[in-house]
């Protein structure tokens, strides 16, 4: 991953005397595009004229000329929340070098050269690289299988297994629906990361193409499906650890309450297994494979829109939504002072929650998914889109002293079961920065990101439809939950994007084990689907007849669950919801199915 800004075609007067271009640097500068340099320029200005430091005035500029020197090399300064507006190397330099040449006004001034300002020298910094698993060499790729298979032990189901202790870390003490979730992950994959030696390779999900059987992209990586490799050491043909991981107590959970466990024999049953469609190719299955393949892009615009929310997370151990800050309540409240109805975590826990139901079985269970090596470099995609996020958001905010159990140490390398003195255990503070800080970083994905579809309101301007689903808390079981807008009684061949009726999924992975740990919040949370592009496709308007209905299914098992089974279970019932931008609520139609309702109307099903 690379932010550096890549600077524009530098003008002519740049490569001219520095007295003659200093000026421009502040008051026109080039790799900023023209229409927009009048405005940042005068905020420039007008930020740092609050320093008594005044960019349009050379004396000024002067006297201050190492102190803006050190703030600009070091990117906090000008003021601004745009990176692209930072200064390029490039100027820097110059700025540099006119102040080694005494901050000359004209080109007829004497010069005053000194080494004021050294040439910059930042020490360099090992960093462990995560790189898309795509882009690995057979050597590389044969190497990490060899850490896992001698290291990890991954083949044995022994409880010794390093591999089975590590993985039981997960099932014990992963952390879910709240504000630490995402970092609990990070620390996880550091630990594992410091106990195999060797960055993780990401499975990069996000693919542009990863929606279109046949790419390379599509399903799970070829890496977890070969069926051997051969030990770089050794040179004999061994069975591929990325396939063949020794499931939670060597059985998978395929073979424990799965209509599954009547195809797989007794030896099958040792391994992690996942959806057999993963397995086919050709003709094989073809239609099936195409539809689950499809379910990707949906998937993948979750992730484009959690993106795109500026606020990471509710605080740590706050429940509920802050009312009293709320003065009045008539008229409704716009939704922007109820923050926490949607969070960057949250939106993007769902799409998290998605991929594990899709790719099945035992990554569909939260007490099994860390035995499933998918899991790793699954999860090092999602800490590199987290990534992505925690720097477009330097300043972001979190709950800095919760304490990340059971790791211990800054770069959480160290796990304590018992002890009872929290302040020694990894908190978000340590984890909630730029990766680089905590000694890696991710290389490029071999295939572009995908970067979204998806009719928004952020993206169109216009009234959005979503389902909303409130009380969301962790179960037991695994389930899905795919929406569906004026469908009756829709069925498994409806469960397609291709159906414009068709809004999305909710997976909901289960805790797998009684939750006696605190892991899960207990108010619960709120998800939603987008439906906006379903209401273009459908020419639905906020005043248009809406019906939702949902199609509920066990994953483990796959039967379907009815109206009655799914409604004793927590924030399975979704909600229509419209939002109308810039409108008041006056303006919604005055349907009495219809509830007002900060700003939206909602429709439950």
């Amino acid at each position: 991953m690379n932010n550096q800004i890549e600077a524009a075609a530098q003008p002519a007067w740049q490569h001219t005397n520095p007295s003659l271009a200093i000026r421009l640097l502040f008051t026109d500068p080039y790799w900023i595009s023209e229409s927009c340099r009048p405005d940042i320029v005068n905020s420039w200005i007008g930020c740092m004229s609050g320093y008594q430091i005044y960019l349009d005035q050379w004396e000024s500029v002067k006297a201050w000329s190492v102190t803006i020197y050190d703030h600009l090399h070091s990117r906090n300064m000008p003021l601004t929340t745009d990176h692209a507006q930072f200064w390029p190397d490039a100027a820097t330099e110059l700025l540099r070098v006119w102040i080694n040449q005494g901050c000359r006004q004209t080109e007829s001034d004497p010069f005053d050269f000194a080494e004021r300002i050294p040439p910059p020298h930042e020490l360099p910094r090992p960093l462990r690289m995560r790189k898309d698993i795509r882009a690995l060499t057979l050597a590389e790729l044969n190497q990490y299988r060899a850490k896992l298979d001698d290291v990890m032990q991954v083949a044995n189901p022994a409880p010794e297994s390093p591999w089975q202790q590590l993985s039981y870390v997960h099932g014990n003490w992963c952390l879910h629906y709240q504000e630490a979730f995402l970092f609990w992950h990070r620390a996880y994959l550091l630990y594992f990361e410091q106990l195999l030696g060797m960055p993780v390779p990401y499975w990069n999900w996000m693919a542009e193409d990863a929606n279109v059987d046949g790419s390379p992209n599509a399903g799970i990586p070829q890496a977890f499906l070969d069926a051997t490799y051969i030990h770089p050491e050794t040179g004999a043909q061994r069975p591929n650890p990325l396939r063949y991981a020794a499931a939670k107590d060597g059985r998978s959970k395929a073979c424990r309450s799965s209509s599954a466990a009547n195809t797989l024999s007794e030896a099958d049953c040792r391994w992690v297994q996942r959806n057999p469609l993963f397995y086919t190719s050709g003709d094989q299955q073809r239609l099936e494979r195409e539809k689950l393949i499809r379910m990707v892009r949906i998937f993948q615009n979750q992730v484009v829109q959690a993106l795109q929310w500026p606020v990471f997370s509710q605080p740590q151990g706050t429940p509920g939504y802050p009312w009293a800050n709320i003065t009045e309540f008539d008229p409704p409240q716009p939704d922007a002072l109820y923050p926490n109805r949607e969070d960057f975590d949250g939106l993007y826990e769902q799409p998290h929650d998605n991929w594990h139901g899709w790719i099945g079985f035992d990554m569909a269970d939260n007490a099994y998914t860390a035995f499933d090596p998918v899991f790793w470099s699954y999860h090092a995609n999602i800490d590199r889109m987290m990534e992505i996020w925690l720097r477009a958001h330097p300043a972001a905010q979190y709950t800095a002293q919760f304490p990340i159990q059971p790791f211990m140490g800054a770069q959480a390398d160290q796990l304590a079961f018992a002890d009872s003195r929290l302040w020694l255990y990894t908190t978000i503070g340590d984890l909630a920065r730029d990766s680089r800080g905590l000694g890696y970083d991710y290389a490029p994905p071999v295939t572009p990101d995908w970067t979204g579809d998806a009719v928004t309101f952020a993206s169109s301007g216009q009234p959005s439809l979503a389902v909303v689903f409130n009380g969301v808390q962790c179960t037991l079981d695994s389930y899905s939950i795919d929406a569906f807008i004026n469908q009756s009684d829709p069925q498994d061949a409806d469960v397609d994007p291709l159906n414009p009726h068709y809004i999305g999924r909710l997976s909901r992975i289960g805790m797998g084990i009684k939750d006696d740990k605190g892991r899960c919040i207990r108010h619960g949370v709120t998800r939603k689907l987008d439906a906006t592009a379903n209401a273009v496709a459908l020419g639905l308007t906020p005043s248009s007849s809406c019906t939702l209905t949902v199609l509920v299914r066990d994953i483990a098992s796959g039967e379907t669950l009815t109206p009655s089974q799914y409604q004793a279970l927590p924030g399975f019932e979704g909600q229509l919801c419209w939002s109308l931008p810039d409108k008041p609520t006056a303006t919604v139609a005055t349907d009495p199915a219809v509830q007002v309702h900060g700003g939206s109307c909602c429709r439950k099903s």
